[in-house]
């Protein structure tokens, strides 16, 4: 790695508690990672049920509404824009689920639960090929078991059970 502000190739530094991290001697500058951020959300209407989509690049399996989020954008924001974008529809509320590392290219992604109370989908054909609604109990088996939506709608469901106890 080189330095962004001199080009010279970056030393290390051992920081207390940080670990080493990549340092210019000549600037005397600590480069600490850089993670990307990106939302993923789990949209529902006012009958509990789950929008999932196919997109053009995916296989078989359905996906939740995901997407990175614009310099200046709250994550709340990011999420409203991105569910507008590719289905059409608008956000009434949304909620901090759980964040997830995503090591394959460092991407933070922040999950949230969406609520809308449209119905019918506008499409994104550019990166979405279908969106439907579906019963929240069918959402597990048509999600990828290995995938980040797939571990955020395991804790979504146990949420949603919990509640319906009460």
């Amino acid at each position: 790695m080189y330095c962004s502000i001199c080009g010279k190739k970056l030393d290390t530094k051992e920081i207390h508690n940080e670990g080493t991290i990549p340092y210019c001697i000549n600037c005397n500058k600590l480069f600490f990672p850089r993670v990307d951020i990106a939302i993923i959300a789990i949209l529902t209407n006012t009958n509990k049920e789950v929008c999932l989509t196919s997109q053009k690049k995916e296989g078989t399996y359905k996906v939740l509404i995901a997407g990175f989020v614009k310099p200046n954008e709250s994550l709340e924001d990011c999420v409203k824009r991105e569910i507008k974008e590719e289905v059409g529809v608008d956000v009434t509320s949304c909620v901090y689920l759980n964040s997830y590392h995503y090591d394959k290219n460092s991407v933070l992604m922040v999950g949230f639960h969406a609520l809308t109370e449209q119905f019918d989908f506008v499409l994104d054909e550019e990166e979405i090929n279908q969106a439907a609604w579906y019963d929240k109990k069918d959402c597990l088996n048509l999600i990828r078991e290995d995938s980040i939506a797939h571990q955020l709608m395991k804790q979504f469901l146990a949420i949603q059970n919990t509640e319906e106890i009460k």
